[in-house]
């Protein structure tokens, strides 16, 4: 652990059925000064029914990795999944002071998914990353976070950009490292590779205060972490949407598939 004595190990799973189901799973522990706290989230999104989110705090497994295979199950959800790799993972230290680091892994950028919740078993396609955090996140410079991952038949891309006074940004297409990108919420793009993405933000799966609503039912386990939360990161907006998406490449025929993407905006309450 870092001096900060924080550490957080959050792990993100999601699913993409043919019939535009979709699915988010979070499982994460979070620990400081000695006290411990698990937390995990369920986000279903149907085009018939909207979104539903469920969490509890209680009896949370973390996903078990085994070679190119990952499985992980909540009783009380009842839901149990496995992810089998499409793609070799990517890794990247996003952040690093002598305070601790963000470390992401992204060990599925594409993936084949199963998933049986109660009696029903599901077919699609997915992504599997896990956070390493050790030290608080309102020490990484950030006014803004964008993330995303991107999947179809052809094509896999996954990006990150941290902005402030200057942009940082991690892009990987197919597995290639990209340096020079323009990442926005309907759009990315890359002059030098020649390539659009374009993102229709067709569904919201998120449009809240999530920061805040989570932290109001962690906190009563942390006791005096809240006078240490800035009121700034706690009041971010976050914005997660499932989008159609167009990619197209110079000389490559456009290809469709599905994203998920989501911008974190730090200076909400200011405006």
């Amino acid at each position: 652990m870092g001096r900060s004595n924080f550490h957080l190990n959050k792990w993100f799973l999601d699913f993409i059925g043919n019939n535009g189901e979709t699915m988010i799973f979070y499982s994460a522990k979070l620990s400081w000064k000695g006290f411990v706290t698990h937390y995990a989230s369920w986000i279903r999104y149907s085009p018939e029914s909207g979104v539903k989110v469920k969490s509890h705090f209680l009896n949370v497994q973390a996903p078990k990795l085994e070679d190119k295979l990952i499985t992980w199950h909540d009783d009380k959800f009842k839901i149990s999944g496995s992810w089998e790799s499409l793609d070799k993972p990517l890794h990247a230290r996003i952040f690093e002071t002598e305070d601790g680091y963000l470390d992401w892994n992204c060990f599925q950028p594409a993936s084949l998914v199963q998933l049986k919740i109660k009696d029903k078993i599901i077919h699609g396609n997915g992504y599997v990353e896990q956070l390493i955090l050790t030290t608080p996140p309102w020490h990484i410079p950030m006014n803004d976070l964008r993330w995303g991952r991107f999947h179809s038949l052809q094509d896999t891309m996954v990006w990150i950009e941290l902005r402030k006074e200057n942009k940082q940004q991690w892009l990987w297409l197919n597995g290639e490292k990209i340096t020079t990108c323009s990442i926005e919420d309907d759009y990315i793009s890359s002059t030098s590779k020649n390539f659009l993405l374009k993102l229709d933000r067709g569904a919201a799966l998120e449009s809240e205060k999530k920061i805040f609503q989570v932290a109001q039912r962690i906190l009563c386990h942390l006791p005096g972490f809240n006078k240490l939360m800035p009121t700034k990161f706690l009041m971010a907006d976050n914005h997660k949407w499932l989008s159609k998406a167009e990619f197209q490449k110079k000389g490559c025929p456009v290809t469709q598939g599905m994203a998920i993407h989501e911008w974190v905006n730090f200076n909400a309450q200011d405006q």
